[in-house]
């Protein structure tokens, strides 16, 4: 017996795009894999759309061309009358579109172990027929219909106050390819990023743009920056705040928790490109879009019961022996728009390590690793050391720290400055300086404090 496929029903879509709808639903997965998700279902297609409290926002948006048979029917649109449209328990009679809450888990974990099936081509259809009733998924393939029936939830209104992008006062926007993107992010996360800082300069010059992502954590900050070329960097402009006015040469930093930032990371994984653009209020928000590769399905889906229509969805490539199962020409690709808020405005402190940071030369000789220490030390002697009134270096001494000493030891110390013991223990710090002391009547027996030395 055949599955009614909708028929009757408000909302009725069928694909055999099992792999990509996958891909697509797995990136709602970092923002709760077992909350509800709210889809709005209009003539264009469906949006999947989940709020992690009010931080953090994505709408993925599947086009209709996706579907091989696609069909939406609106209400208003349709005669009826007015005492109907007004008798309605719920808006949905009074809207173009309609919405159902579902679980995220429930309808990727169908698809999923669906799409295993490799032996045949298998038919996906939803539908939905409005308020109060389940969101179905029927799968068929030449064996066997399944369908599987899900409890819908109580909609409520998304609150987009403060996750709307202000179009008008945009301080930068930055557009840059989708698999470096992701490496970056990748690396952020294995060297146990906390906190995660967008850092962003234009140039008249495009070969000079800057666009980094820096990581903090315990041991200072490390910087990840991505190369310049046009491949990898299409676009980078900070505006002075009004979306227009140019603003070369002066940088615009915003700071996030990397556990929000790092949501954006599956997304990215299957992106060609993404833009990044931010409003002068410290929202962020990152467009995905992806032109994910065709499916590759062995050739051994031939059955004969499978129909002309889904015989005509593949090309056969005698050199690999496969069926590829190539997306409709029309279709644009999974699309998606994340929003997050910035964490916090960032103090004038982070701003000049960040500075010094950026500002670092990269063909002075250091390496990558030598200018992390560097920032690592100036960090540590301000917030940890008991010398804390010092310039900033764990010396003491008047100037900056030299930038190339590569860590503080006794081998980047003058030898006048390391405290020699004689036998009795006592530091015998060298006969000019002794001399010195004694003409200031200032020396002491032990002139050393911690292992350091006292400077006069």
């Amino acid at each position: 017996m055949r599955i009614p496929k909708g028929e009757g029903a408000k909302f009725s879509a069928t694909t055999v795009y099992l792999e990509h709808l996958t891909t697509a639903l797995s990136c709602l997965v970092p923002f709760g894999n077992k909350d509800d998700v709210l889809i709005f279902i209009d003539k264009d297609g469906l949006s999947f759309v989940r709020d992690n409290n009010h931080v953090i926002r994505i709408q993925l948006f599947l086009s209709r061309e996706l579907f091989m048979s696609y069909s939406f029917e609106n209400e208003i649109a349709n005669d009826q009358s007015a005492s109907e449209a007004g008798a309605g328990t719920h808006n949905e009679q009074m809207e173009d579109h309609l919405k159902v809450s579902v679980k995220i888990n429930h309808i990727l974990d169908s698809v999923s172990i669906i799409n295993r099936n490799v032996d045949d081509i298998v038919e996906c259809t939803l539908f939905y027929n409005g308020y109060g009733t389940p969101f179905v998924l029927a799968f068929e393939d030449s064996l066997i219909s399944e369908r599987v029936a899900y409890s819908t939830y109580l909609t409520k209104e998304i609150d987009n106050t403060g996750l709307e992008l202000d179009r008008s006062q945009i301080i930068f926007e930055c557009m840059v390819k989708g698999d470096v993107l992701y490496t970056a992010l990748k690396d952020l996360k294995e060297i146990g990023c906390k906190e995660c800082y967008i850092y962003a300069k234009s140039n008249d010059n495009p070969m000079e743009n800057v666009f980094a992502l820096i990581s903090k954590s315990q041991l200072g900050f490390s910087k990840i920056k991505i190369p310049s070329s046009r491949s990898i960097l299409e676009k980078l402009q900070v505006y002075d705040g009004d979306s227009t006015t140019k603003r070369n040469n002066e940088p615009v930093i915003g700071f996030f928790d990397f556990n929000t930032f790092d949501k954006i990371r599956i997304s990215t994984k299957i992106a060609s490109k993404v833009l990044f653009r931010m409003d002068v209020h410290g929202l962020l928000s990152v467009n995905i879009l992806s032109q994910t590769d065709d499916v590759m399905v062995s050739d051994v889906r031939n059955s004969k019961k499978t129909s002309n229509a889904a015989d005509n969805l593949f090309n056969f490539d005698s050199y690999t022996n496969q069926k590829q199962m190539q997306l409709p020409k029309d279709y644009p690709g999974i699309v998606i728009e994340i929003c997050m808020l910035e964490k916090e405005a960032i103090d004038s402190l982070a701003q000049e390590e960040i500075a010094l940071l950026m500002d670092t030369n990269d063909t002075t000789g250091m390496s990558e690793i030598t200018k992390r220490q560097t920032i690592a030390v100036n960090k540590l002697t301000d917030q940890t050391s008991p010398l804390n009134h010092t310039n900033g270096n764990i010396l003491g001494l008047n100037g900056k720290v030299d930038d190339k000493f590569q860590s503080i030891d006794e081998s980047s110390v003058p030898v006048n400055f390391i405290p020699q013991h004689d036998s009795n223990g006592h530091d015998n710090e060298g006969t000019q300086d002794r001399e010195n002391r004694k003409r200031k009547k200032t020396e002491t027996s032990n002139s050393s404090v911690n292992g350091l030395p006292l400077f006069f």
